[in-house]
């Protein structure tokens, strides 16, 4: 019987993480703070412990429990799921008892899930990156208008998920004020957004999984020109577990690398419908074995127009069969999801529902 432990600090990618963690471990218990409560309704989490602590401040005592936890019921492999939980382990992963996910450094993490300090390691590594500038506040920001240029982005610095992240398009759409700070100030660049995840080991790419996301579907795209650039960072820094980046590719082919998300990431279970579960890769790169078989290309329509074709199921590609067999087979978490869609609150990153 093998036995993981997820965790967990909200319901998002940390339910992404979950299903990939139980196609290849007999049960997985999940550790979470309050935010992450839904989880224990999913037929996937074999028992949901409730965390008291902060992931994001461990205490002694937290770390304490954490050991117990893995101890009592012999935890086989702990896993994060997200910034606070990737750099609990990369600073703490040693003293938890247990096995842990391959995880960056702790000065590797910082550097580069920072969209400033990022920013700054593509200037060093000569890496495409859209001209940044940090301020401090708005006031700070509104007295250097003339040396902005329009469109442009503002975003927070270290939060995730989209959050705070606003295009503005003229000096009169700059807000007063903005509930975070610094604020990254960055050009903003046309085209179509890319994504491209990672695993790798001291510096060497494992497995890769890069795709295009539009409102209607998302599908698997080679890009090797993104692979060059990303090798050079990942060696440099001897990277070691998951890394992604966000990208713009705009019509003239210019990519631009916007930040970079050293973890696990919101749509990772589509490479797991594809052949490629970073969670089992990760496994398999902990216990020294080799790397994967080459996935199959994927194109999955965005689950509304799936459902409208449910009728029609002749109609739907191979991988869009399994992304439908993935929904119905968690009905809980899935008729939570519709009914979130149907009231049309608690929106995420991007417009997307859990």
């Amino acid at each position: 019987m093998k036995r993981a432990l997820v965790l967990a600090s909200g319901p998002r990618i940390q339910y992404r993480v979950l299903r990939c963690t139980s196609e290849c471990f007999d049960e997985v218990y999940v550790l979470g703070e309050d935010d992450a409560h839904l989880l224990k309704r999913s037929r996937f989490c074999e028992r949901f412990i409730p965390f008291k602590g902060d992931f994001s401040n461990l205490q002694p005592s937290d770390l304490g429990d954490i050991q117990r936890l893995c101890s009592n019921h012999d935890i086989d492999l702990v896993l994060p799921s997200c910034s606070r939980t990737t750099r609990l382990l990369s600073v703490h992963g040693d003293q938890i008892g247990a096995p842990f996910y391959p995880v960056p450094a702790q000065d590797t993490f910082d550097a580069l899930d920072d969209k400033w300090r990022f920013a700054g390691v593509c200037a060093e590594l000569d890496l495409p990156v859209p001209a940044t500038r940090r301020f401090e506040t708005m006031a700070d920001l509104r007295r250097d208008l003339d040396r902005l240029g329009y469109p442009l982005i503002l975003k927070p610095a270290a939060m995730s998920g989209g959050y705070g992240v606003r295009k503005i398009d003229s000096v009169e759409e700059l807000p007063e004020h903005l509930n975070y700070s610094p604020i990254i100030c960055q050009e903003y660049i046309p085209g179509e957004e890319l994504s491209s995840f990672y695993l790798c080991d001291a510096g060497r790419i494992v497995a890769s999984f890069a795709y295009r996301r539009t409102l209607t579907k998302l599908e698997e795209i080679r890009a090797p020109e993104i692979d060059d650039h990303a090798r050079r960072l990942i060696e440099h820094f001897r990277y070691r577990g998951v890394i992604g980046f966000d990208i713009r590719r705009s019509p003239d082919g210019r990519i631009a690398f916007i930040e970079c998300n050293p973890r696990f990431w919101y749509h990772m279970e589509v490479a797991m419908l594809a052949g490629l579960n970073f969670v089992t890769l990760g496994c398999r790169l902990r216990d020294g074995e080799g790397g994967p078989a080459d996935p199959e290309t994927l194109k999955i329509r965005s689950p509304r127009r799936l459902c409208g074709n449910l009728l029609t199921p002749w109609r739907l590609n191979r991988a869009e069969r399994a992304y439908l067999r993935y929904i119905i087979r968690d009905p809980a978490i899935s008729a939570w999801a519709a009914f979130q869609s149907a009231i049309g609150r608690y929106r995420l990153a991007g417009g997307q529902l859990l």
